[in-house]
């Protein structure tokens, strides 16, 4: 049996552990970021691009006479993208990815502009961090958080609110 650096099976083992929707969505946004052309939906017109000081590519279209988000969004640094994700009518529509400048990054999901669904949060090498879950921009559902792939805490909620765990019956007799 042929055994590997620890530094290749890590690598590897960060390249299949990550969301294979990080790993298309960046190629795309590093397109974008190296050619400086997005497509925007019927309506809208792209804005931006090489010479923003914010490295920002987005779509924008007027609506009740003033202009919003509307479309993809890639901001770049170096050439590469570091945040990008979809508006629509000016508000987060759909996943938004955030690249950190230690390696790591975030996935979050949104419907009308507020949370939805799950979110999460990596290290640089790809392990998960933190998951929490949203229903209409509150907290849903459990959230947790993780030291080196290992649950450290997990809380659970309700539209918004903590809910506490039940305590210990005490036992009668």
């Amino acid at each position: 049996m042929k055994l590997y650096p620890r530094t290749f099976t890590t690598l590897t083992v960060a390249l299949l552990t990550a969301s294979p929707a990080l790993a298309m969505d960046k190629r795309q946004a590093d397109a974008l970021c190296a050619s400086w052309k997005l497509e925007c939906p019927a309506g809208a017109t792209a804005s931006g691009g090489p010479k923003d000081p914010a490295g920002t590519l987005e779509c924008r279209a007027v609506k009740k006479g003033r202009p919003v988000l509307h479309g993809p969004s890639v901001t770049c640094a170096d050439g590469e993208g570091q945040s990008w994700g979809d508006y629509q009518d000016g508000k987060k529509q759909g996943r938004h990815v955030t690249l950190n400048s230690d390696g790591s990054w975030s996935e979050e999901n949104f419907a009308g502009g507020k949370l939805e669904g799950r979110s999460v949060e990596y290290d640089a090498r790809g392990q998960l961090l933190s998951e929490a879950f949203f229903q209409a921009g509150k907290r849903h559902g459990p959230s947790r958080t993780y030291s080196q792939g290992v649950l450290t805490s997990e809380e659970t909620w309700e539209k918004g609110r903590k809910v506490k765990k039940p305590g210990k019956a005490s036992r009668q007799e």
